[in-house]
């Protein structure tokens, strides 16, 4: 499994869906590996993944300006601050953006099942995953100064 081929299936996941319902194509400005706890957006989603031989975590931390753009641009709302049915949409953007990834991981001859999302919200919140999953660090911005970040490890069981 090559970090090239996964930072393409996180590509084509990103720019299909946020091009899809937002019309805006995400440009990528940061790849790296985490090494400590990296700084987080507004809302962050955690997925599980596992397959017979691998476990691991699908990590989308969104800047919630691009939640209310999906919610503007797909149900019509106008929303401001951060309530249930934008931390429901955060989950459902980032099932999608998963979807499509695993959907592309699947050329490796692996299927990833996935976890309900689990979904956390605030300033300078943190997520602890253990340690013996190394992540790799994908930072998007959409027009230029929304943060979208997603983070992505696999290991051996």
């Amino acid at each position: 499994m090559q970090a090239s081929s996964i930072s393409d299936y996180i590509k084509k996941a990103v720019e299909e869906v946020i091009g899809t319902y937002l019309a805006k194509t995400p440009v990528l400005k940061d790849t790296k590996v985490k090494r400590e706890n990296t700084e987080l957006k507004d809302i962050s989603v955690i997925i599980g993944l596992a397959s017979e031989k691998l476990e691991g975590v699908f990590i989308v931390s969104y800047d919630k300006r691009i939640i209310f753009d999906f919610m503007k641009n797909v149900l019509g709302e106008n929303v401001e601050e951060i309530n249930k049915d934008v931390i429901d949409a955060g989950g459902e953007l980032t099932n999608q953006i998963c979807g499509v990834f695993r959907r592309e991981f699947e050329k490796t001859g692996i299927t990833l099942q996935a976890s309900t999302p689990s979904i956390v919200t605030g300033k300078d919140h943190k997520i602890e995953i253990p340690s013996k999953i190394p992540r790799m660090v994908f930072l998007y911005q959409i027009d230029g100064n929304k943060d979208l970040m997603i983070e992505f490890g696999l290991v051996k069981k």
